[in-house]
């Protein structure tokens, strides 16, 4: 894959399923426990994993967390627990998983404005999750071969993991995918015994010629029935949760809000409704803008007291004529002019009477 093309899925490289095959047959799962995958792509691997030793006396209780949307819906279906959010927002238990899968994106974190350089994920995601595995836990951890002499990593495995095996993707991948597989269980206690050998021999693999010489196909440990103990743990993570909101709960709790609904009252048009007894007798006037806006038009009632009601208001000129009489005794007339409204309104009972109130 190109680079461009790497940069576009974010570095995600399911794992073979032939080599998922291979993983099942170097475990020997002890018990009940939790098994995580931190970048879980569509977890396909994780339960390919688990579901070869799921039985009624083994409950395996599987975990993921994807940063893409459209993976995490689908390693929802498989897993029994799956976060849609980045793996820096998430807060989980430490030291509670039975067995760790770690298969990093191959790229860089994103670099922050006081950081001098960003980290390779490969590196970042190690050192970040190894503290959610138990003591004696087991790790796979699968990378490009040549990350694997990065001496950062190459240090961290060989201080914190014993019973180690390093091994490379049979030949029907590795082409491919030119990736190796670390596996191994994490060590107990604060001083742990630094592994110079397994060191000395990481830090190797930068070249291509030392792993194909020196570090075997995984094929190669399942026909020697080499085994690594997984060991038995809790069912369920007391603490697993992204610090990030989700945008569908916010939308959620924002329609249930009496705020909201409030706004929404308070924003719809007001519509007029006729019923009961005004708190003052109408005057013409009051009655002559019902009629004419149309309240009392139209039916009326129900059953025996069903009418159609038609009201009119009637517009005229009235002129008055006035006579002022003046201190010197002479006499003018002002003539006034008013508007004089009435109302007509036309009443059909059921019978069909016709009625006609002015």
């Amino acid at each position: 894959m190109s680079h461009i093309g790497n940069k576009i899925k974010s570095g995600f490289f399911a794992t073979p399923e032939l080599q998922g095959e291979f993983l099942t047959k170097l475990l020997e799962v002890k018990g009940n426990g939790v098994w995580l995958d931190p970048t879980c792509g569509e977890g396909v691997i994780l339960n390919q994993l688990a579901a070869a030793h799921q039985s009624e006396d083994c409950i395996i209780s599987t975990y993921g967390v994807e940063l893409d949307k459209r993976r995490a819906e689908k390693a929802s279906t498989l897993l029994n627990h799956c976060i849609n959010a980045p793996i820096e927002s998430m807060v989980i238990q430490n030291d509670a998983v039975s067995l760790l899968y770690l298969n990093p994106p191959y790229d860089f974190t994103m670099k922050a404005m006081d950081d001098e350089s960003a980290d390779r994920k490969e590196w970042q995601e190690l050192a970040r999750n190894s503290r959610y595995l138990k003591e004696k836990g087991l790790m796979i951890y699968v990378i490009p071969s040549y990350r694997y002499a990065d001496k950062r990593i190459a240090r961290f495995l060989a201080t914190h993991f014993f019973n180690v095996g390093i091994m490379r993707f049979s030949d029907e991948d590795y082409d491919d995918f030119r990736q190796c597989i670390f596996i191994g269980n994490k060590k107990s206690g604060k001083h742990k015994e630094f592994n110079q050998k397994l060191f000395d021999f990481l830090v190797q693999m930068e070249s291509d010629d030392f792993v194909m010489e020196k570090v075997s196909p995984i094929n190669l440990f399942v026909n020697a029935n080499k085994k690594w103990t997984v060991p038995t743990g809790i069912e369920e993570l007391k603490t697993f949760y992204t610090k990030l909101v989700n945008k569908s709960d916010n939308v959620e709790a924002i329609r249930h809000s009496k705020g909201f609904n409030a706004f929404i009252s308070r924003s719809k048009p007001k519509q007029l409704v006729i019923g009961g007894n005004p708190i003052l007798p109408l005057n013409q006037g009051q009655l002559a803008l019902l009629l004419a806006s149309g309240a009392v038009n139209g039916e009326i009632g129900r059953d025996e007291n069903y009418h159609l009601v038609q009201g009119l208001e009637i517009v005229s000129k009235v002129t008055e004529e006035e006579k002022k009489t003046h201190d010197n005794g002479s006499t003018s007339t002002v003539t006034k002019t008013r508007t004089k409204r009435e109302v007509s309104v036309k009443i059909i009972n059921p019978s069909g009477l016709v009625r006609k109130l002015v």
